[in-house]
């Protein structure tokens, strides 16, 4: 079996294959415990490095093994868990020695990179005698050498820079197999004249192909605009794991886990008759057995250890890890203390103090803060991802749920793109939407027909392969047309959980732009089996009245097939619904909505729920008085296809509940949703 296979056969029992299989050579954590030496002045577990202190920190520097498949490797961490120490800089040192290639460390900003060069790296490298291996690799004039400065180092066959974030727009003058981005978390999203500082980091690595490996390293800050949780969240999100010493399970190291019967596990405590904390009590308790496990018996647990993965990852080369402040090495900080500071930002008949809290989530759990605001939350949706499969109905599903029956299949469509004269480019975002009895919602599939990109979200390797590309129409009859992929979408057959087939009874095409070519394919495709109509915001109506509500949807007077969106109050109700959560007895409320699971790139963190964040909803003051709310782009670059379409979705139930009124305006005058499903089902 090739080295390659064998990693991709299994990646959890890596580090058990590692040593089974003596072809792999060079293992990372195996160099760093046999040549780095800690010097005082950096640790004070100073002297031969040994990955006994922190062992879940072996399997994150043995990624950078050429023999590891993985590309993308995202570390959300707690303070003081040893990455920096244990990977980041002896991963360095490793490539210099090892498998010297040029490589980028960034931090936050260029004075903090060079800190961490100078007091760690430098210092590290001297103290374990390989200070040799970087010299300069070209004579510069009248004789000198830079080669070994605070912001580059040169070594045999590769060289190393050292940048802040902040100043991207020197990262397009250099080509590198590995970065490793410390404190993610606080570097900038974009650059003003570069784009997304992530694609301009990764895009430096794309003549390196699958050999390029990025590690991202943080602690997360704030969820809504977490560079490091994002990046989690598209990897298989592994988290450390100890075996109970009762029951023998591995059980994941939470601060708490809610149980099914009641009551939490991970850290517990008691208090006493004073609401004071009775320190003997802080355990961690096992999520099967129950077991009280002491902190003095984390070390030994530690050694046990192994990482398991949590979820699919976007793609097989992302692999992301979390840990919290409960698993660092004896020394730092112990469970006491961490309930204390716990109990001082939740006390028991208090106020929550907020800015304790999110300093407590951020630094001892590792985890992102999630500030309120205006902006809709995409990790609220994110918990709502169940277990049926895209493309399937989940007649049965919505059954358990207590939603009913699925009452209606929708599609709705945005329409991107250029059409000029010198350029044809277009994309058509697509979704088909579920509606059951109750009004919750089932996302089906989703999709792009088009390859077209917005000038500014492109890179560089984009740009490269543009002329390669296969670019779409919406001109009719023309054989890169889009339009006949999207009715053969709209005519399919859909198969459920219980073996029936459903039918898209209504389909939603959005005719802002490319308005002739829309209302071509509308009036072609609407039929007595099939109802597609046009969609298009109210033009008048640019902000949400805070004193009255317009129609949320109305028939156009002029055209034929169009419909009017009140988009103000339709994504109102929208973010509303992104904030349901299931009750206890695991029912839902109307208006919730529920996700397939992710696959092929369907349904994935940036491709998808992150289109959900991408506008906010702004206060409209007239002559100093608030009158109302409007929605709208946090900027140019972000993209909102998904969130307009499943907008244009909701809007389908009301222009379905107009179309059933109007065969009978008389006895359906009043017809609402729920009088709707008696109606259909007598």
């Amino acid at each position: 079996m090739d080295t390659i296979d064998i990693w991709e056969e299994t990646l959890r029992d890596r580090h058990e294959l590692l040593y089974r299989y003596k072809t792999i050579k060079d293992i990372p954590s195996e160099w760093v415990e046999k040549n780095i030496i800690l010097p005082n002045e950096v640790s004070r577990f100073s002297g031969k490095f040994s990955y006994n202190l922190s062992p879940y920190a072996r399997e994150i520097i043995d990624c950078l093994h050429p023999s590891d498949p993985s590309k993308v490797i995202a570390v959300m961490k707690g303070a003081q868990s040893g990455i920096t120490q244990g990977v980041i800089v002896p991963g360095m040192a490793w490539i210099i020695a090892e498998h010297p290639d040029n490589f980028l460390f960034t931090a936050s900003d260029k004075e903090i990179a060079k800190l961490t060069i100078d007091t760690r790296f430098d210092n590290i490298m001297q103290a374990s005698g390989l200070k040799h291996l970087i010299r300069s690799n070209i004579v510069r004039s009248k004789g000198q050498r830079s080669g070994d400065t605070s912001h580059s180092k040169e070594f045999s066959g590769g060289s190393a820079i050292i940048e802040g974030t902040n100043n991207a727009g020197k990262f397009r003058f250099f080509s590198v197999k590995t970065v490793f981005m410390d404190d993610y978390d606080n570097a900038p999203r974009e650059d003003k004249k570069e784009g997304s500082i992530r694609k301009l980091v990764e895009g430096r690595q794309t003549s390196y192909g699958n050999l390029s490996k990025t590690f991202y390293v943080s602690t997360a800050t704030t969820t809504q605009t977490s560079n490091i949780y994002e990046a989690y969240l598209e990897g298989d999100q592994r988290k450390w794991h100890w075996p109970c010493p009762k029951c023998n399970e591995f059980i994941p190291t939470d601060w708490q886990t809610k149980l099914e019967g009641g009551g939490y596990a991970g850290i517990v405590w008691d208090l006493d008759e004073k609401d004071k904390l009775i320190e003997s009590s802080v355990k961690f308790k096992c999520q099967c057995c129950g077991y009280l496990i002491d902190n003095r018996e984390k070390h030994d647990l530690n050694q046990k250890g192994k990482w398991i993965p949590t979820a699919e990852p976007e793609s097989r080369y992302s692999r992301s890890y979390y840990m919290n402040s409960i698993i660092i090495p004896p020394g730092f900080v112990d469970w006491v203390t961490l309930v204390l500071e716990w109990l001082k930002a939740n006390p028991k008949g208090g106020k929550t103090n907020v800015p304790l809290l999110k300093v407590f989530y951020n630094i001892r759990l590792g985890l992102p803060f999630e500030e309120r605001g205006e902006t809709p939350r995409m990790m609220k949706i994110l918990e709502n991802i169940r277990e049926y499969p895209i493309g399937v109905i989940p007649d049965q599903t919505c059954q358990e749920d207590g939603n009913g029956e699925i009452v209606l299949l929708t599609l709705a469509a945005d329409l991107g793109g250029v059409m000029n004269a010198d350029r044809e480019d277009v994309r058509i975002d697509w979704e088909i939407i579920a509606h059951s009895s109750t009004s919750a919602t089932y996302s089906i599939d989703q999709g792009s027909l088009g390859t077209f990109k917005r000038s500014n979200t492109l890179t560089r390797k984009d740009r490269e392969n543009d002329e390669f590309r296969k670019k779409y129409t919406y001109m009719h009859g023309m054989r890169n047309s889009v339009w006949p992929l999207l009715k053969e979408i709209i005519q399919r057959d859909y198969p459920s959980e219980s073996g029936d087939t459903y039918n898209i009874k209504l389909s939603l095409i959005d005719t802002g732009f490319f308005t002739k070519h829309a209302y071509e394919f509308v009036r072609t495709c609407h039929t007595g089996d099939n109802w597609v109509f046009a969609i298009k915001g109210l033009e008048e109506l640019n902000y949400r009245n805070i004193n009255k509500d317009s129609s949320i949807v109305k028939k156009s007077p002029n055209i034929p097939n169009l419909y009017l969106l009140d988009t103000e109050q339709l994504k109102d109700m929208v973010s509303d619904n992104m904030n349901l959560r299931v009750s206890d007895d695991q029912t839902q409320e109307g208006g919730f909505m529920n996700y397939p699971q992710p696959r092929d790139n369907k349904y994935s963190v940036r491709g998808y729920f992150k289109h959900y964040e991408s506008e906010s909803r702004k206060e409209v003051v007239k002559d100093g008085v608030s009158i109302g709310f409007k929605w709208g782009k946090k900027n140019s670059l972000v993209e909102n296809h998904f969130w307009d379409v499943f907008v244009y979705n909701i809007s389908a139930r009301y222009i379905f509940l107009d179309l059933i009124k109007k065969t009978d305006p008389t006895k359906l005058k009043h017809l609402d949703w729920s009088s709707l499903v008696s109606f259909l089902q007598k």
